[in-house]
């Protein structure tokens, strides 16, 4: 698990980058992904297989908005002060934009990819558990006989799915910004092994 290395890039982006007032609030998101991974980890191994997929599922979400948001302070005014809800869709289309891309490079030196991040891995996991959330009846579980018991497999199955989520948003931090792509593996040596899953996928 990675989750300790989120903390870790939200203090490598205090340290290495002057934040305007909306970075400073920005970086409180960090915060917020950290708590969401450990209480999804939590209730997973407490056999609350449902709660711990919404919890992810806000990982995902607010964990895309943290680079989302830095970039784009009239939204990120309009998301605090003005009750604009964040649009997956819309995020994933800024974030692969050509435009977009091309400003990251600017930025980071070190990205020399087509893609910030794994788009179609998010999409499946983000629409997996929106699926959760929005109470699908393929999720539905109180029928089951073995329902609210701690089973193995979906404890196992869930820590698959965390350590996806944090690979990916780790990926997308790393190349968004030179400071935690040059930073992480330092502070956090156990991201290598990430980093080497990366390059074989790639």
């Amino acid at each position: 698990m990675y989750a300790r290395a989120i903390p870790a890039v939200a203090e490598l982006l205090r340290q290495s980058l002057p934040p305007t007032d909306w970075h400073t609030d920005v970086l409180s998101m960090f915060d917020e992904v950290f708590a969401d991974v450990i209480c999804s980890i939590y209730l997973g191994a407490s056999g609350l297989a449902k709660p711990a997929q919404m919890s992810l599922r806000r990982t995902v979400e607010v964990g895309l908005a943290s680079v989302y948001l830095w970039d784009l302070p009239h939204l990120f005014w309009a998301w605090k002060e003005h009750d604009k809800d964040l649009n997956m869709n819309e995020m994933l289309d800024h974030l692969g934009s050509p435009g977009y891309l091309s400003f990251v490079r600017s930025q980071n030196p070190n990205y020399r990819g087509d893609s910030l991040l794994d788009m179609s891995l998010a999409r499946s996991v983000y629409r997996e558990l929106s699926n959760i959330v929005h109470g699908k009846i393929s999720t539905f579980e109180s029928t089951l006989s073995d329902r609210f018991e701690h089973r193995p497999d979906d404890w196992r199955s869930h820590l698959n799915r965390v350590f996806e989520v944090e690979g990916l948003l780790i990926h997308l931090w790393q190349n968004r910004f030179l400071c935690v792509a040059e930073g992480l593996p330092n502070t956090f040596p156990q991201i290598r092994m990430q980093e080497k899953e990366y390059e074989r996928q790639d």
